[in-house]
């Protein structure tokens, strides 16, 4: 798919490269030249907003642009201090605004970084607002006056007292990643003499390079495997979308020079209707959870109407030492990452790491506790990636629930089944009515720019758990429906829903998908029945497909695609999707650190950077599940799963 944005690409490049929005929505002076300039070296990132006679964005129609009234310049004050030398204090008073009602989100929280910013504000924050009307009348012939605050500086005298994280989060960096290198080496040591009796240890098995290797590239041979190994290699190709979605947004992130073009290029119904079905890779995550979670209660269950003690608190666990490792390493990363030795913060590395940083410090335990992406945690949120795993871990702690139900009345599942389809279709249908939000991921450069954080449809609808329970329900009714199958010989021939829900799936998926440009278009009114009931199929098409296929594949012998997805490398591929999730992102950031400043959006960039992060992010992916993910899994849960066995015993 990532060939198709690519296609799309070249069929508009005849759009121009060079077009520009003026005032530049990008301005950044030189962050090298003024660091090393006079003693203080302060560099201010700005936001510069300044009244329209008409907001665009006051219309139902999605509006795919930038706010063009709403500037980010980056600021050296020595060269402010320099073009205001010689202004009379007339010209002063007339430059400066004022603020102004603004009816927006245009900047970042202040108290992100504490009192950090005071000092900048009181002495800058009136001559910088100076400055920038200063150059909009003289450089770009602006005749309006724009309200300028400071967001955030850095500076090399005494106001540029570190914001830095504490020295203990890089202290525990330290110690974790000298812990695990001790650990790495001194296993492979002992495992490499052939007459050691610490050979066969728990640390040293599961801190071998040479036997992880062999579990990475393995070909299992479970019964579950044999049935839904394809899953894998379905991971695989619907996680290099996932990646080649979060590229394409780092590119609206990321400040450029032809912004126009990014527009333009937004203009195109085809372009739209791809990138807002990418959804449905997400949600193919979580039907795959909510089938493999249901299959494997379901078998471990036996046939019998009661689960062993601690059944569900060993699952849980089980679970929580599969993803915690992982994510909260690079957790740390995000908070301590711009603190590495060589990583030269610059104007790009602003946006990419320091913002980053600070919406850690303040919100970590919000990851910490798998909360972050509910609603009533506010807007700003650590470790973007971090809302499916939380959203994931209360599915699946939601699903035990429904299971033992289901269990505890075997006679009514039926009706268990049925309420709770209905009910999680029926959440976010309400979500999007009630308060008046777009029936479909809504596509906005003005939001890329926030990365999401202030979008009301993302925030209510796309991150929290009781809004994908529809995506997850689904994978559970699969599930059910394997076990029926298996053991009770279930011939879905028989049913009349199965025969038209396979026969709809097609016209449901054009129906859901190729009109979402139409709302990009007209002004279709929200809390609308029409766009509710887009909602309802654009929620939904791609999770029936995606649950009928699933289902044919268990009533029907494997052909040459899932023979293709069971392949060795497909599998082994599969094992890595996890590690690739959690570490893409913070690999990301710290390669946009190095972009310059103002980037050009072209043609050339999507062919490489595309495929380039796949590459990368699988080849990290390697070292981290042989180093981190499967050595802390296996010793964790050898001691933890084992000791507790013990206790219940």
């Amino acid at each position: 798919m990532e060939y198709c944005f690519v296609l799309v690409l070249l069929l508009l490049s005849h759009l121009g490269l060079s077009s520009q929005i003026v005032p530049p929505l990008y301005r950044y002076d030189d962050y090298d030249r003024c660091r090393q300039g006079d003693y203080s070296g302060t560099y201010c990132f700005v936001k510069v907003v300044y009244e329209e006679d008409h907001d665009p964005f006051d219309t139902p129609r999605i509006v795919t642009g930038f706010r063009r009234n709403l500037l980010d310049w980056g600021i050296c004050v020595a060269d402010c201090e320099r073009e205001l030398t010689g202004l009379s204090v007339t010209n002063r008073e007339r430059l400066y605004q004022p603020m102004f009602p603004i009816n927006f989100t245009y900047i970042l929280p202040s108290d992100l970084w504490n009192e950090y910013l005071d000092p900048f504000k009181t002495r800058y924050g009136e001559m910088i607002n100076i400055c920038v009307n200063n150059r909009l009348e003289r450089q770009y012939i602006f005749n309006r006056k724009a309200y300028s605050e400071i967001e955030y500086c850095t500076s090399k005298d005494e106001l540029g007292v570190s914001a830095q994280a504490p020295d203990w989060l890089m202290f525990a960096f330290y110690i974790t990643v000298l812990t695990l290198l001790g650990l790495l080496m001194g296993a492979n040591v002992i495992d490499s003499m052939s007459r050691s009796k610490f050979k066969d240890h728990i640390i040293v098995s599961s801190f071998s390079v040479r036997r992880n290797w062999h579990r990475l590239t393995e070909q299992p041979k479970g019964a579950l495997y044999q049935e839904f190994g394809y899953i894998d290699g379905l991971r695989v190709l619907t996680c290099v979308i996932v990646l080649d979605i979060h590229c394409l947004l780092a590119g609206g992130i990321v400040p450029m020079q032809n912004t126009e073009y990014a527009e333009r290029l937004l203009e195109s119904g085809f372009l739209i209707d791809y990138i807002t079905t990418s959804i449905v890779a997400i949600q193919i995550f979580f039907v795959i959870g909510g089938l493999l979670l249901t299959v494997t209660v379901m078998d471990d269950l036996g046939g019998k109407s009661y689960f062993e003690r601690g059944y569900f608190k060993t699952r849980i666990l089980n679970r929580l030492i599969r993803i915690i490792p992982v994510y909260f390493f690079f957790l740390l990363i995000s908070v301590v990452g711009d603190d590495f030795p060589g990583v030269q913060v610059g104007a790009v590395g602003y946006k990419s790491l320091i913002q980053e940083r600070a919406i850690c410090r303040k919100k970590w335990w919000t990851n910490v506790l798998f909360i972050d992406n509910l609603p009533v945690f506010g807007d700003e949120h650590c470790s973007s990636q971090g809302w499916y795993l939380a959203a994931d871990l209360q599915l699946f702690l939601a699903t035990l629930v429904l299971l033992a139900v289901i269990c505890k009345y075997p006679k009514r599942p039926d009706i268990v089944l049925w309420l709770s389809g209905v009910v999680g279709i029926a959440i976010p249908a309400a979500i999007v009515y009630y308060l008046g939000l777009e029936s479909s991921l809504p596509v906005k450069l003005s939001d890329v720019q926030f990365m999401f954080m202030n979008q009301p449809w993302h925030k209510f609808v796309y991150m929290p758990g009781y809004s994908n329970w529809d995506s997850y329900m689904a994978g559970v009714v699969v599930g059910y429906l394997y076990h029926q199958h298996k053991h009770n010989k279930l011939n879905l021939d028989d049913s009349w829903l199965y025969k038209l829900a396979k026969k709809a799936r097609l016209p449901l998926l054009a129906f859901a998908y190729l009109p979402t440009f139409i709302f990009y278009r007209y002004e279709v009114p929200r809390s609308s029945w029409l766009t509710t009931t887009h909602a309802i199929l654009y929620r939904n098409a791609g999770v029936i497909a995606v649950s009928i296929t699933f289902i044919e594949c268990f009533r029907n012998p494997p052909g040459r695609v899932r023979n293709f997805l069971t392949s060795s490398p497909m599998i082994s591929l599969g094992k890595l999707c996890y590690s690739v999730y959690v570490l893409h992102v913070p690999v990301t950031r710290l390669v946009l650190n190095w972009f310059p400043p103002m980037i050009e959006l072209s043609l050339r960039d999507g062919l490489w950077m595309l495929p380039s992060l796949a590459v990368v992010s699988y080849l990290a992916a390697v070292l981290v599940y042989i180093c981190i993910e499967l050595p802390a899994s296996l010793v964790l849960k050898h001691y933890i799963l084992r000791v507790r066995k013990r206790n219940v015993e």
